[in-house]
Protein backbone atom coordinates (compact mmCIF):
# COMPACT_ATOMS: atom_id res chain seq x y z
CA UNK A 1 0.00 0.00 0.00
CA UNK A 2 2.75 2.48 0.87
CA UNK A 3 4.51 2.13 -2.94
CA UNK A 4 0.85 3.02 -4.40
CA UNK A 5 0.70 5.74 -1.85
CA UNK A 6 4.15 7.30 -2.94
CA UNK A 7 3.02 6.85 -6.58
CA UNK A 8 -0.09 8.65 -6.26
CA UNK A 9 1.62 11.56 -3.83
CA UNK A 10 3.72 12.03 -6.76
CA UNK A 11 1.26 11.96 -9.78
CA UNK A 12 -0.85 14.33 -7.60
CA UNK A 13 2.07 16.71 -6.99
CA UNK A 14 2.82 16.71 -11.31
CA UNK A 15 -0.72 17.32 -11.83
CA UNK A 16 -0.85 20.22 -9.64
CA UNK A 17 2.29 21.69 -11.28
CA UNK A 18 0.73 20.57 -14.56
CA UNK A 19 -2.76 22.47 -13.75
CA UNK A 20 -0.24 25.85 -12.74
CA UNK A 21 1.49 25.59 -16.13
CA UNK A 22 -1.66 25.33 -18.00
CA UNK A 23 -2.72 28.45 -16.23
CA UNK A 24 0.21 30.17 -17.23
CA UNK A 25 0.30 28.76 -20.99
CA UNK A 26 -3.41 30.06 -21.37
CA UNK A 27 -2.70 33.55 -20.07
CA UNK A 28 0.08 33.75 -22.30
CA UNK A 29 -1.36 32.47 -25.50
CA UNK A 30 -4.54 35.27 -24.04
CA UNK A 31 -1.80 38.22 -24.62
CA UNK A 32 -0.20 36.19 -27.64
CA UNK A 33 3.10 35.79 -25.84
CA UNK A 34 5.04 33.60 -28.31
CA UNK A 35 8.55 33.13 -26.47
CA UNK A 36 6.55 32.41 -23.17
CA UNK A 37 4.35 29.58 -24.66
CA UNK A 38 6.92 28.22 -25.95
CA UNK A 39 8.93 27.57 -22.51
CA UNK A 40 5.83 26.92 -21.30
CA UNK A 41 5.12 23.80 -23.84
CA UNK A 42 8.49 22.73 -22.93
CA UNK A 43 8.09 22.57 -18.99
CA UNK A 44 4.57 21.04 -19.89
CA UNK A 45 5.86 17.98 -22.13
CA UNK A 46 8.96 17.75 -19.37
CA UNK A 47 6.02 17.37 -16.35
CA UNK A 48 4.02 15.22 -19.06
CA UNK A 49 7.28 13.15 -19.39
CA UNK A 50 7.78 12.05 -15.69
CA UNK A 51 3.95 11.59 -15.33
CA UNK A 52 3.73 8.75 -17.88
CA UNK A 53 6.95 7.43 -15.67
CA UNK A 54 4.80 7.30 -12.56
CA UNK A 55 1.91 6.25 -14.57
CA UNK A 56 3.98 3.13 -15.96
CA UNK A 57 4.75 2.39 -12.50
CA UNK A 58 1.57 2.37 -11.21
CA UNK A 59 0.80 -0.06 -14.11
CA UNK A 60 3.29 -2.25 -12.78
CA UNK A 61 2.20 -2.29 -9.42
CA UNK A 62 -1.16 -3.01 -10.10
CA UNK A 63 -0.43 -6.02 -12.64
CA UNK A 64 2.02 -7.30 -9.97
CA UNK A 65 -1.51 -7.46 -7.34
CA UNK A 66 -3.32 -8.65 -10.25
CA UNK A 67 -5.84 -5.34 -10.53
CA UNK A 68 -5.97 -2.78 -13.14
CA UNK A 69 -7.86 0.03 -11.42
CA UNK A 70 -5.94 1.55 -8.50
CA UNK A 71 -9.76 2.36 -6.46
CA UNK A 72 -10.52 -0.89 -6.99
CA UNK A 73 -7.61 -2.42 -5.26
CA UNK A 74 -7.56 0.39 -2.63
CA UNK A 75 -11.36 -0.70 -1.96
CA UNK A 76 -10.67 -4.16 -1.58
CA UNK A 77 -7.73 -3.56 1.12
CA UNK A 78 -8.49 -3.80 4.88
CA UNK A 79 -10.07 -0.79 6.08
CA UNK A 80 -7.31 1.87 7.95
CA UNK A 81 -5.90 5.06 7.56
CA UNK A 82 -3.64 4.48 4.68
CA UNK A 83 -6.86 3.27 2.81
CA UNK A 84 -8.44 6.55 3.84
CA UNK A 85 -5.56 8.96 2.41
CA UNK A 86 -5.28 6.21 -0.90
CA UNK A 87 -9.10 7.04 -1.43
CA UNK A 88 -8.80 10.67 -0.38
CA UNK A 89 -5.94 11.27 -2.96
CA UNK A 90 -7.38 9.54 -5.65
CA UNK A 91 -10.52 11.58 -5.67
CA UNK A 92 -7.97 14.58 -5.03
CA UNK A 93 -6.24 13.54 -8.68
CA UNK A 94 -9.68 12.85 -10.11
CA UNK A 95 -11.13 16.01 -9.63
CA UNK A 96 -7.60 17.55 -10.73
CA UNK A 97 -7.48 15.87 -14.00
CA UNK A 98 -10.91 16.88 -14.81
CA UNK A 99 -9.65 20.41 -14.21
CA UNK A 100 -6.76 19.94 -16.37
CA UNK A 101 -8.71 18.66 -19.05
CA UNK A 102 -10.97 21.86 -19.26
CA UNK A 103 -8.07 24.03 -19.03
CA UNK A 104 -6.52 22.28 -22.23
CA UNK A 105 -9.72 22.40 -23.60
CA UNK A 106 -9.55 26.25 -23.48
CA UNK A 107 -6.18 26.59 -24.43
CA UNK A 108 -6.97 24.72 -27.81
CA UNK A 109 -9.46 27.05 -28.25
CA UNK A 110 -7.13 29.90 -27.56
CA UNK A 111 -4.41 28.25 -30.07
CA UNK A 112 -7.38 27.76 -32.77
CA UNK A 113 -8.19 31.97 -32.47
CA UNK A 114 -4.74 32.58 -32.65
CA UNK A 115 -4.41 30.12 -35.95
CA UNK A 116 -7.50 32.11 -37.52
CA UNK A 117 -5.87 35.40 -37.07
CA UNK A 118 -2.74 34.16 -38.80
CA UNK A 119 -4.60 33.08 -41.44
CA UNK A 120 -6.73 36.14 -41.61
CA UNK A 121 -3.35 38.11 -42.07
CA UNK A 122 -1.90 36.16 -44.33
CA UNK A 123 -5.40 36.10 -46.52
CA UNK A 124 -5.17 39.52 -46.19
CA UNK A 125 -1.45 40.12 -47.63
CA UNK A 126 -1.98 37.76 -50.50
CA UNK A 127 -5.42 38.99 -51.54
CA UNK A 128 -6.59 35.43 -51.25
CA UNK A 129 -9.77 34.01 -49.55
CA UNK A 130 -7.94 30.88 -49.32
CA UNK A 131 -9.08 28.50 -46.02
CA UNK A 132 -5.61 26.98 -45.08
CA UNK A 133 -1.57 28.84 -45.07
CA UNK A 134 -0.36 26.42 -47.20
CA UNK A 135 -2.53 24.07 -49.44
CA UNK A 136 -1.94 20.81 -51.06
CA UNK A 137 -0.14 20.15 -54.39
CA UNK A 138 -3.96 19.25 -55.65
CA UNK A 139 -5.02 22.54 -55.00
CA UNK A 140 -4.77 25.04 -57.87
CA UNK A 141 -1.79 22.94 -58.89
CA UNK A 142 0.29 23.71 -55.89
CA UNK A 143 -0.71 27.72 -57.02
CA UNK A 144 -1.93 30.22 -54.53
CA UNK A 145 -5.78 30.85 -55.46
CA UNK A 146 -5.41 34.23 -56.48
CA UNK A 147 -2.35 34.25 -58.34
CA UNK A 148 -0.58 35.91 -55.59
CA UNK A 149 2.43 34.24 -53.68
CA UNK A 150 2.79 34.85 -50.18
CA UNK A 151 6.21 35.96 -50.25
CA UNK A 152 6.47 38.25 -53.64
CA UNK A 153 8.40 41.04 -53.23
CA UNK A 154 5.74 43.73 -54.58
CA UNK A 155 2.78 42.12 -51.85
Amino acid sequence: MQDLLHIIRQQLVLCLRLFELTKEQANALVHTAAPAVQRLTKEIEAVIIDLNRLEKRRQDFLRQQGCRDAAAWVDGQPEGLEKDMALQLLKKQAGLLQKLKEATGNNLQYLNKNIEYIDYNVNVMTQTAAGVTYGTPGDSGGRPVQGNKMFEANV
